[in-house]
This record gives C-alpha cells, sequence and structure tokens, in this order.
C-alpha cells in the first residue's frame, strides 16, 4: 500500500476517495437473457461495477498518480496541474488537488466531449476547463500549458502509478468480489481501454493471484468514438503504459454496439453504467462467440467486464447513436 504523509492522509477527501479504504466494486450477475452462454457452458458473466463508493474508477488512478508523485517531492513547487483528460481522470484529479497543496487544476478536454463531463469540471471553483481549438491536439496544448512557471503534467497515459494503483485495489477488491464457490472463480476479465492503466494493473495482480486468468482489452473499432476508451491509433499517439504486455486478446467495437449493450444492461445492472460498459460486455461476448476453446476453459467459471462509470454522464451521445427502440 502507498504510503500517505499524515497532513494529506487526515484530509476529509483524500479519507473518502481513497481506494484502500473504500469498497468500490461489486459484481451484478447477468441472467440468461443477456448471458447467452449461461446454459451452454454454465459460464457466469458479471458486470463489475467500480464505482460503488466513489465517483467512477478514474478516482482510483487519479489517487495512485498523485500519491506517488507527492510522496517523490514532485509538487513541492507546484501550483498549477495540468490534466489531459476525456474526463473522469481529470475530475478525480481536481477533486484531490487541494489536499495535494496545489491550488488550480487545467483540464485539458477535447470539444466533443459529452456536456455533462465538462458541467462537472467547471463544478470546481479552482478548475480551468480548456478546450483545443482547430486543429490543436489535447496532448499539445496540454504540453504547452505544463511548460509554464509552477505548473505540472498529471500524464494519465504514461504515468505508472495508473497500473500500479490498480494491481494494488482493483484487482483484490475484483477478486474480493466474486464468490467461487458460488459463480465460479474468475477465468476471464475485460476492461475497455484508454489508457490501459486498469486492464494493465489488474492483469499484473492476477498474474499472481490466479494465473491463467484471460485479460480481454477492449476498444473501438478504428475511427469510432466512445467517451472514455481509445482506439488503436489514438492509443498509439500517446499510451505507454506497456498494456499490450498485459492482454491475451484485444476485440474492437463498433460505436453503436457499445451504446446498445450499455441500453440492454439496464434492466440487469444497478447502478446505470455507461457506454465503455457496453464497450467491454460486447467485446467479451464477440470474444466468446469466436472462440470455442475460450468457451471450453471458461465452462463453469466466471467472467467480467469492468463497468468504470455511471451510465448518466452520457445522455446526449446516447440519444444521438441510438433510435428510441434500440436495445430494447
Amino acid at each position: 500500500m502507498t504510503l500517505l504523509h499524515a497532513k494529506v492522509a487526515c484530509d476529509p477527501i483524500v479519507d473518502a476517495l481513497n481506494p484502500h479504504r473504500q469498497r468500490f466494486i461489486a459484481v451484478r450477475w447477468l441472467s440468461p437473457r443477456l448471458n447467452p452462454f449461461l446454459c451452454s457452458h454454465h459460464i457466469n458473466i458479471g458486470a463489475a461495477v467500480a464505482f460503488m463508493n466513489l465517483p467512477h474508477i478514474k478516482v482510483v488512478a487519479a489517487f495512485g498518480m498523485m500519491v506517488e508523485d507527492h510522496r517523490n517531492g514532485l509538487y513541492d513547487e507546484v501550483e498549477t496541474l495540468v490534466v489531459p483528460s476525456s474526463g473522469n481522470t481529470a475530475h478525480g484529479a481536481a477533486l484531490l488537488a487541494r489536499a495535494f497543496g496545489i491550488k488550480r487544476v487545467k483540464v485539458i478536454m477535447a470539444s466533443d466531449t459529452p456536456e455533462a463531463k465538462k458541467s462537472i469540471i467547471t463544478m470546481i471553483p479552482w478548475a480551468r476547463l480548456i478546450c483545443p481549438e482547430g486543429t490543436r491536439s489535447v496532448e499539445e496544448v496540454a504540453l504547452e500549458e505544463a511548460s509554464q512557471p509552477g505548473s505540472y503534467l498529471l500524464d494519465q497515459y504514461k504515468h505508472p502509478g495508473n497500473a500500479r494503483i490498480h494491481e494494488e485495489c482493483t484487482g483484490p477488491q475484483l477478486m474480493d468480489a466474486v464468490d467461487a464457490e458460488e459463480n465460479g472463480e474468475i477465468g476471464l476479465v475485460a476492461a475497455g481501454m484508454g489508457s490501459g492503466g486498469t486492464i494493465t494493473g489488474i492483469s499484473h495482480y492476477f498474474k499472481l493471484a490466479q494465473p491463467g486468468t484471460i485479460m480481454l482489452g477492449v476498444r473501438p473499432k478504428p475511427g469510432k468514438r466512445v467517451p472514455g476508451v481509445r482506439d488503436a491509433k489514438q492509443m498509439d499517439a500517446v499510451v505507454t503504459i506497456p498494456y499490450q504486455e498485459a492482454v491475451n486478446a484485444i476485440e474492437t467495437v463498433e460505436r453503436e454496439d457499445a451504446f446498445i449493450k450499455a441500453r440492454e444492461l439496464l434492466s440487469e445492472v444497478q447502478p446505470q453504467v455507461g457506454p465503455s460498459s457496453g464497450l467491454a460486455f460486447a467485446g467479451l461476448l464477440q470474444y466468446l462467440e469466436k472462440s470455442p476453446d475460450a468457451r471450453e476453459i471458461l465452462r463453469g467459471k466466471s467472467a467480467v467486464f469492468v463497468c468504470p462509470d455511471d451510465g448518466r454522464f452520457y445522455p446526449g451521445p446516447t440519444h444521438s447513436t441510438l433510435d428510441p427502440d434500440h436495445g430494447l
């Protein structure tokens, strides 16, 4: 467990968002209506809702990265934290910033980010939202802002603390959330990929705790946008976390399928989950449908997909992607 300076550890926001202290994962098991492999192969598929006592799973990543940076003295002269993000990581970092002595947070976010995501940033008075204009990328603007005196770049796509905190917290909590006697031991974990930190950290944990567990990364098909995750080209452009070594397979999913699956999950999973959860679920089903060997390996076991955030963040993208009867 990462040690905290006493002053930081006593901060009420740090205490509330500390993933070492909060139980933030609960698994919702799907019925045969949504799980076509339950009756045929006795594979239990579960939605691992990973924001039960936290706003979203990216609070875990933000906490881990910031604790490591603070412990290493990287914030000693920092007044402004610069965070490139599609929303959730920046939200977590902004909530925690004042506890680490940081006065301001600049959030660099793409202009087409859902309005609900932008709104939760603008509600935090010490956070400023910057959306690049024209052809300038989020990464380019973030580097420019971080070059200013007293500024520091919190880069989730490269920070080793991102994966490390998921190894320390998310992996063990996922294991504890599944009753192996009742539902079968975890044979597969699927997660949508943006920075690659979640699946990499979980994989590192399971390689030691339960070797042989299949790690499935899921991302959108090339050029398709799903909030919170990145396609292969987008990941290649910025991600240095070694997620390729952590996964056994990668599935790609259409944008519409991610939203349809998120809508289908509404009937069996609460709290409501977002489109990146639907993406992970769709990728898991695709993988099992085309892999008879995997279906046999998983017979009598469980397969879980990580649900990182609340579906109520995404009314706009959902309405623009789906007709009213899609997923019903």
